[in-house]
């Protein structure tokens, strides 16, 4: 650990630390299925999948390069550049619910406009493979 447990605070404010550090996890588990859930189109779901898994992996790759040997024993270049990387992730999401809530909105303006194909309660366009921008009954999920 790079703290030094002096006192009962001090490992609060670890327990407190570590607890945070996890919910991080569900933003990314949050971000990993938004992004499955609302893309359409077999093709196209492939390669955002895809794409997003590379991601992943380069940044795992880089991730642990950040923990430079002259910036020891705590790190704090890296500790920023995570805390940096967790926050973005973050801004992502909520950027992406206001984005996707956007479209929605547009989409049921379309139906309650009377176009036909975006007010279809038989969903004929349900088993095409129609990506999410073809397919005007498309709603997206946040």
């Amino acid at each position: 650990m790079t703290v030094v447990q002096t006192n009962m605070a001090t490992k609060v404010g670890l327990l407190i630390s570590y607890y945070l550090t996890l919910s991080f996890w569900s933003a990314q588990t949050l971000a990993l299925s938004m992004i499955s859930r609302n893309i359409a189109g077999q093709t196209k779901k492939a390669t955002v999948v895809a794409c997003n898994f590379i991601a992943w992996s380069v940044g795992n790759a880089i991730g642990p390069q950040v923990f430079l040997k002259w910036d020891e024993p705590r790190y704090f270049i890296a500790f920023a550049t995570h805390i940096g990387c967790y926050t973005l992730l973050m801004f992502v999401i909520a950027f992406l619910r206001w984005w996707l809530l956007r479209e929605n909105k547009k989409k049921d303006q379309m139906a309650a406009a009377g176009i036909r194909e975006a007010a279809d309660d038989n969903m004929t366009h349900a088993f095409d493979d129609l990506t999410d921008r073809e397919n005007p009954n498309f709603r997206y999920i946040y």
